[in-house]
């Protein structure tokens, strides 16, 4: 017989139900790196484009995108800067799979 994480854990913690972990990625199949769509795109304090602009993120620049949500992205910039980016603005490159 077969026991999953999930129904040990139900089995020896009394309470709601556990759920199982999500597995971590195989060696060699990290995401492809985020880039720029456009030549640069505005960075936002909000997920609004109205909002107020902080920054520019532009083509080639190293970033990391931390919450997908809405059709934005937060991001955060080499230089540390923070914001919120249309989604459609930016996306994985796969031509550079590490």
């Amino acid at each position: 017989m077969c026991y999953s994480s999930a129904s040990i854990a139900a089995t020896i913690l009394p309470g709601r139900p556990v759920a199982p972990r999500a597995s971590l990625p195989r060696a060699g199949s990290r995401p492809a790196p985020w880039i720029v769509s456009p030549l640069a795109v505005a960075i936002h304090t909000r997920r609004d484009a109205a909002s107020k602009s902080v920054g520019l993120l532009r083509r080639n620049e190293p970033f990391t995108v931390q919450v997908s949500t809405g059709g934005w992205r937060r991001v955060t910039t080499a230089a540390g800067l923070t914001g919120w980016v249309e989604a459609g603005q930016i996306r994985r490159d796969d031509r550079q799979r590490p």
